[in-house]
């Protein structure tokens, strides 16, 4: 009898660190998804002047590599009509909270999620303490 209750209390017990294994890894990979980093400021910035039709906004959310030195508003006006166009199709209503980051820190890569589904990866850059989108 006490050996089938050392059986019973052992399985207890590996029943509750499997379900706290479960919890955990559960909780990490909601964690590595979240609202707002500090690597997903330039491509909220994005969203923003997407939807505010800021130009400025839009061009500082690039690195100096991307502008290149292109500060002609109504070339940035253009591309940012263009972003609006694609976004505007591929996402018709969205919410800055629809989308969720996380970032790969050996590739300087901003993962973005939409509504908890990967959407895509871009490369951000850090210049003078602020991210930039470092592709188009």
């Amino acid at each position: 009898q006490i050996v089938l209750q050392n059986i019973i209390t052992f399985i207890t017990t590996m029943n509750k660190i499997f379900i706290l294994l479960i919890i955990t890894s559960f909780s990490l990979s909601l964690k590595a998804q979240r609202e707002h980093i500090k690597q997903s400021t330039p491509f909220e910035n994005v969203l923003i002047s997407l939807k505010t039709d800021s130009v400025k906004l839009f061009m500082r959310s690039f690195s100096k590599r991307i502008v290149a030195g292109e500060t002609n508003e109504n070339i940035w006006l253009a591309r940012l009509q263009q972003g609006q166009a694609k976004f505007n199709k591929r996402f018709k209503q969205f919410e800055l909270k629809d989308f969720t980051y996380s970032f790969n820190k050996e590739s300087s890569e901003l993962i973005i999620y939409y509504k908890n589904k990967e959407l895509q990866t871009m490369r951000v850059v850090k210049e003078k303490g602020c991210w930039k989108l470092d592709e188009k």
